[in-house]
């Protein structure tokens, strides 16, 4: 497996950075890793506290609130959240993945053609 694959395929379906890091780009991977993480972690926060700010009316209005409807309520959080941190931080780890992935592509072919001259070189001595 090309260099090239292995580190689109970690930084996308792992999580970004990964790439990078079995690359040997520690710095890079560690940056993307870090980035990815706390704007993921935003937007996890931001969905909680809308879902909390959600069943907190709901409690208000005397309705019981059960293990199924705060698990529906943080669905429906999840999917028509609209503030402007939320889509902030999803914007930011979009970002950072596909630049992890496109970065992990560059790095994975610089490897893999320094590979491919080297071979040459060694073949051309022979």
């Amino acid at each position: 497996m090309s260099n090239a694959l292995k580190g689109i395929l970690l930084s996308a379906l792992i999580f970004p950075g990964a790439g990078q890091i079995i690359l040997t780009r520690y710095g890079r991977g560690a940056l993307f890793f870090v980035l990815s993480f706390i704007s993921g972690l935003f937007c996890i926060i931001a969905i909680v506290r809308q879902a909390v700010l959600l069943l907190q009316q709901l409690v208000a209005q005397g309705e019981v609130v059960t293990i199924p409807k705060i698990m529906s309520t943080t669905v429906e959080v999840s999917t028509t959240g609209s503030t402007l941190f939320l889509k902030a931080s999803f914007l930011v780890f979009f970002c950072c993945w596909l630049f992890a992935v496109v970065d992990a592509w560059r790095i994975g072919k610089e490897l893999d053609e320094k590979q491919e001259k080297a071979a040459d070189g060694q073949a051309a001595e022979k």
